[in-house]
């Protein structure tokens, strides 16, 4: 049978499967004493289970064995066991629910079981543009749905707002029509964040990361797919720069959250305490999503002259929004770098061989192209904002408060000023920025600094006669060419039917609001004039679609369809030419 090795272990997938609905039962319901004896009974019975399947697989399956790192794996099984032996100890004892270790841990574990099936399915079945699509539509459905338990909102929320809320999260966009701060509990927050950073790194990140720390590489198929998805220089890569990946995100938003909590007023008490707004905003800030637990964003009186905060929160924006692989890049440079000067140096190997680390070409069009909207988004900002949104602020202020506004339209959402109040030709400057987004390879969203930099190049060369683009002394090959085409014409045919479908339904909004607001949707940014929550059920609705669209991709969606129910067939024939008139 086609899938009967993945569930070779049927007692431990329903126990997983289980153990999800016990922890949305045990958090999102209001529970009595007999409740939480069944839920936390189950729970030691869960790790036991699993510390029994680890065991055998470590110790009996020789084969697998190679594949797990078994101290680490049992250790974690163990942890399991004992906090949650104690915690039923100390239920018993002194009538005490179950706490919130032990629920992360089971948590980590059911995904650790649950992410090695789906890792085996998606690798012999999707095509893995749609295996993509498919994650981000599931999560966002779950994430609904974990939105709509009553333990989540304080007076509750109906299924659009539910899906409107999740699908802005998962894809990092931050439109909301809710306050996240009031309107959601501390566990609605906390499922807020966990699906920002499950759609910002991206499910089948974390799916393939525990697919292969236990089944290995997989088949070839599979590992081409990775290795696109991470963008690795070759197949041997890919395990070791998905973890890189991990170890970046978590490192890079662990310090900009120490920073955040540094940086805050001593007057200022943000809602839910100093430490949660110092995880939530680096979390959301890195992720690109722009969701913020204060009902004005940045925009609040405590927070809006607050420049080095707001300049943590921007570091932490551009970092998200660069992208993994020229970070790895530089990272890679940097390492062979050092290595040779240490040698040379302090080891007195004058004669070693040294081969330059190379800066690829994707690297230098990701840097310069940021660099330049950054640059050319402050001065427009400076500029244009003098007598308008800038006028409350002075010297310094002035120009973080310009940086930021720069910043924030990259797909991040945050706002310290008042976005209705800006004038017209920041909101047209506004508009660029936020379809161009982010680089490939980050959590942010739009069609991508390298596509609105290869299209802009193909102009130039055009311009100039040129038949062919070349950067440095690269070729930008003919495929690139058509993808940056491909996603340019379908971004704007994305957005003008979105604009389309809120003009008919809510028109009395006013144009620019509604485009406006479509563009942010569709670069999954954010920022809004203040309609969001004036909008009706359909269109609401309607912007989800487009924030989907925007997050996975035009491209991808009819890549992952087409090449599903009609596979590409190389045919290698060779067709003759014949011009199209092109004025």
């Amino acid at each position: 049978m086609k899938f009967r090795g993945i569930f070779n272990d049927r007692l431990l997938f329903l126990f997983s499967l289980t153990a999800v609905l016990a922890l949305v039962f045990d958090f999102g319901f209001r529970n009595n004493y007999w409740h939480q004896v069944i839920t936390d009974t189950f729970y030691l019975s869960f790790g036991l289970i699993f510390f029994v399947r680890m065991y055998r697989l470590c110790f009996r399956d020789r084969a697998r064995a190679i594949r797990l790192s078994r101290y680490i794996v049992l250790g974690i099984s163990a942890v399991l066991v004992i906090i949650a032996l104690m915690n039923l100890l100390e239920f018993t004892l002194f009538k005490r629910s179950l706490d919130e270790p032990t629920a992360i841990l089971v948590l980590f574990l059911t995904l650790l079981d649950i992410s090695e099936r789906i890792y085996a399915i998606e690798k012999q079945t999707l095509h893995p543009a749609l295996a993509f699509v498919l994650s981000f539509f599931f999560l966002i459905s779950l994430g609904a749905v974990l939105l709509m338990l009553p333990l989540a909102t304080v007076s509750g929320i109906s299924f659009t707002d539910a899906m409107f809320t999740a699908t802005s999260a998962v894809c990092v966009t931050g439109l909301t029509v809710l306050d996240t701060g009031r309107d959601f509990t501390f566990f609605g927050q906390i499922i807020i964040l966990t699906l920002i950073q499950m759609g910002g790194l991206g499910i089948l990140t974390f799916t393939n990361l525990f697919g292969l720390f236990f089944r290995g590489y997989g088949s070839y198929r599979n590992r081409l797919m990775l290795k696109d998805m991470i963008n690795a220089n070759d197949l041997g890569d890919t395990f070791s720069i998905l973890i890189k990946i991990i170890v970046f995100t978590f490192l890079i938003e662990l310090a900009g959250a120490a920073v955040i909590y540094q940086f805050l007023e001593p007057e200022a008490t943000p809602v839910g305490g100093k430490v949660f707004f110092a995880i939530f905003h680096s979390i959301s800030a890195f992720c690109n999503a722009g969701f913020s637990t204060l009902s004005t964003s940045l925009y609040d009186s405590a927070f809006r002259f607050n420049y080095p905060l707001q300049l943590t929160i921007a570091a932490l924006i551009i970092f998200g929004g660069i992208g993994y692989n020229v970070f790895i890049n530089y990272y890679q440079y940097a390492k062979k770098a050092l290595r040779h000067h240490y040698r040379r140096l302090l080891m007195g190997q004058k004669e070693i061989a040294y081969r330059r680390p190379i800066i690829n070409t994707n690297t230098k069009l990701v840097t310069l192209t940021t660099t330049i909207l950054l640059v050319a988004g402050t001065a427009f900002f400076y500029l244009f904002e003098q007598q308008h949104t800038l006028a409350e602020h002075h010297g310094w202020g002035r120009l973080v408060t310009a940086f930021f506004g720069a910043v924030t339209p990259r797909t991040a959402g945050f706002n310290t000023v008042d976005v209705a109040a800006m004038a017209l030709p920041t909101l047209m400057i506004y508009l660029l920025l936020m379809w161009i987004g982010a680089s490939p390879g980050s959590t942010g969203g739009g069609i991508k600094t390298t596509t609105f930099a290869v299209a802009s190049m193909t102009v130039y060369q055009q311009v100039l006669g040129h038949d062919r683009v070349v950067l440095g002394w690269k070729q930008i090959p003919q495929r690139a060419l058509q993808r940056a085409t491909a996603i340019l014409l379908l971004s704007l045919i994305a957005i003008g039917l979105a604009t389309f479908t809120l003009m008919t339904l809510d028109g009395q909004l006013g144009l620019l609001p509604i485009a406006f607001e479509c563009f942010s949707a569709y670069g999954t940014v954010g920022l809004s004039m203040g309609i969001t929550a004036d909008l009706s059920d359909g269109s609401k609705l309607a912007l989800a679609v487009t924030m989907f669209v925007g997050r996975v991709s035009f491209l991808t969606i009819l890549t992952g369809i087409a090449r599903q129910f009609a596979p590409y067939r190389y045919a290698p024939v060779q067709y003759p030419e014949e011009d199209i008139f092109i004025n």
